[in-house]
């Protein structure tokens, strides 16, 4: 014991080191492995569907955009996939047409409350008047969807939201795409998670989503290639709800 204890406390940076660059790995690659993980930790969050269904939901935030929105629309039209918009509030009152565009598409929208901001460190107060300033605005009535800003939610907040008929949903497949990587990584860190049941998270909207749009056409193309269907998140949970009892993530 005292042997390793030496060895640790000498070679302590090198070990550092590689630690970090596993961490880091982890992250970049996004091991399925690490779904299951995150499911388990906040069973309350939708982060994918158990379904033997060859069906995927693809959602963009942050929207909707006069420049990148279109383009996404265009071309999930061209590949004959659905999608489901998460609309911020603010930028729906500023661009109605576009979100009448999103419905009439026959995709689906989703609340990711009123302004572009982290939801974590709002007050509840706050919290609560954007959630419901934005459900007004995207006239959200039956199905309600609602992922928080910057991906985190406090209790408090989660629980508002449950009350107000909403379901919490992140995602599967992620390849922070707000930060502007390439858009080959992109399109390589989703396709290679796609699998039946998966939830991809883009951005069209917040600044700009050229590498994003430049990745979209990979990934349905990827999506095809598996033969798996893009279908909104309730086309997906519906056939979620379908399987074996205890297969659905639960809702909050």
């Amino acid at each position: 014991m005292a042997q390793l204890l030496r060895f640790l406390k000498k070679h302590r940076l090198i070990i550092s080191f590689g630690f970090l660059v596993v961490v880091l790995l982890f992250f970049i690659v996004q091991p399925f492995l690490a779904v299951r993980l995150v499911e388990r930790l906040f069973p309350r969050i939708v982060w994918r569907i158990e379904t033997q269904e060859p069906l995927i939901a693809i959602t963009f935030d942050d929207g909707p955009d006069p420049i990148y929105t279109p383009q996404v629309l265009n071309m999930l039209a061209r590949h004959k996939a659905h999608a489901t918009f998460f609309l911020i509030g603010e930028r729906a009152r500023r661009y109605p047409e576009i979100v009448s565009a999103i419905r009439a598409a026959g995709h689906e929208i989703g609340n990711h409350t009123d302004s572009h901001g982290g939801t974590l460190f709002s007050s509840q107060s706050h919290f609560e008047e954007s959630l419901l300033r934005a459900e007004v605005t995207l006239g959200l009535r039956k199905a309600k969807f609602l992922r928080p800003g910057g991906g985190w939610i406090r209790p408090a907040q989660l629980d508002f939201a449950a009350q107000r008929g909403y379901t919490i949903v992140l995602g599967s497949a992620y390849a922070y795409d707000p930060y502007r990587p390439p858009s080959r990584y992109i399109a390589w860190v989703i396709s290679k998670n796609l699998r039946a049941g998966v939830i991809v998270i883009l951005h069209d909207s917040g600044g700009d989503r050229s590498a994003t749009v430049a990745a979209l056409e990979s990934i349905l193309t990827a999506a095809e290639s598996k033969r798996l269907r893009c279908v909104t998140l309730s086309n997906l949970i519906s056939e979620g709800r379908k399987q074996p009892t205890g297969s659905l993530p639960t809702r909050p």
